[in-house]
């Protein structure tokens, strides 16, 4: 997928929120039916990774993009409760696809004291009767990766029961004879933490480190594809877990036959999991950058599935290709699990950190059909870039 396209931030929003339930009686005052004010914070979050929009990377702090935001008010069994303004007369604002509340208030009052958990999602793309007709959808409809390569329109989730005790609210309602009462409520405080279920991967180059320039192995090594394989297709957007179906159509990177013919029958457009790629390395020119509007980027659902990324080479005129085998931390460990909003960038051996220039770095005793596997290993930091180094 090309970068000019890919922008993704992974972040924490901001938005304060009080929330009590209209009751017809005047409001108990104490007891285990008093009602409750609830403010729900979602302060802003820093980027995970660095991204590119026009070329340009994104720097930590940015914002998430949120084109559409829901809140829901709930309780420990899923039972929804609906806030009102202030005076009760109508349900409050709960959903919003234009001048997001993101650092400023909005106010539920009248809520249910049953009322114990709050939940949020962005970009799902339209409002939501109620929690149970997202639920209903969500049963038929998962989230697919499919749809989430785009960073500008990646679905959000976030939710929080911890209701936290903050101080007193003062509020006003109605007695039986219409005279208008002040009385005070417990402030609860409630922490969201909005986040993408994705993962994501970035290539910015190829380089090829030569053990004799003067006299090479290889005078001449064309880089054509690059694929990714071995993720979810699905995901529960609620809890996060993942699909059944995993997208894996070699899995014996023995078999030429196999790997060639499905490289070979890459199709235009190329699907998200797939580009064509035009880098030609030589001796003299070991190191080539994507260009600005080629950078690569892929996007998979957290989980611990490793994905495994085939490239395809000519060399010297003969076909040839590699995949990885592991993804390894800095200490050289096998990663097994990845983590949300987190970007893992691949990188020349020795610039794990921010700031380098992400390409993927092959030995060039490596390119050998006996031995085709690389370990990738990667800077994990989190909220920050992570960093991959290609191992041959």
């Amino acid at each position: 997928m090309k970068l000019t396209k890919l922008m993704l931030s992974a972040s924490i929003a901001a938005l304060a929120l009080v929330s009590c339930n209209k009751q017809d009686t005047t409001p108990e005052l104490d007891g285990p039916n008093r009602l409750k004010t609830v403010e729900v914070s979602l302060e802003n979050v820093i980027i995970t990774k660095s991204s590119y929009a026009d070329a340009e990377k994104i720097s930590a702090g940015d914002k998430i993009v949120v084109n559409d935001f829901q809140l829901f008010l709930l309780d420990g069994s899923g039972n929804e409760y609906v806030g009102k303004v202030t005076d009760g007369s109508a349900d409050a604002q709960s959903y919003w696809d234009s001048a997001l509340p993101i650092g400023g208030t909005a106010s539920f009052h009248y809520v249910d004291p049953n009322c114990t958990k709050v939940v949020a999602v962005a970009n799902m793309g339209k409002k939501y009767d109620s929690y149970a007709d997202l639920l209903a959808e969500l049963s038929t409809d998962p989230i697919e990766i499919v749809d989430q390569q785009d960073p500008k329109d990646l679905v959000l989730y976030a939710e929080d029961s911890s209701f936290d005790p903050a101080g007193t609210h003062v509020d006003e309602g109605k007695d039986a004879d219409g005279n208008t009462i002040q009385y005070q409520q417990e402030v609860y405080k409630v922490e969201l933490v909005l986040k993408p279920r994705i993962s994501r991967f970035e290539v910015d180059g190829f380089s090829v480190i030569f053990q004799d320039p003067a006299n090479p192995k290889y005078n001449e090594i064309k880089i054509t594809q690059l694929a990714f394989q071995n993720y979810c297709e699905t995901t529960d957007l609620i809890t996060g877990v993942e699909g059944t179906t995993v997208t894996a159509p070699i899995t014996d990177f023995a078999n030429q036959a196999a790997v060639y013919t499905w490289l070979d029958g890459i199709t235009t457009p190329t699907p998200w999991y797939r580009d064509a790629v035009d880098v030609t390395i030589t001796p003299a020119t070991p190191v080539k950058d994507l260009p600005a509007d080629g950078k690569l980027a892929y996007h998979a659902f957290s989980c611990d599935e490793v994905p495994v990324f085939v490239i395809k080479l000519i060399v010297d005129g003969q076909p040839a290709y590699l995949y990885t085998k592991n993804l390894k931390d800095g200490s050289g460990n096998p990663i097994t699990s990845f983590q949300e909003g987190y970007i893992y960038r691949m990188s020349g051996q020795g610039e794990a950190g921010p700031g380098t220039d992400g390409t993927i770095e092959i030995p060039e005793e490596k390119i050998d059909p006996m031995d085709r596997c690389l370990d990738i290993t990667v800077d994990v930091m989190s909220w920050e870039v992570a960093l991959v180094t290609p191992e041959f």
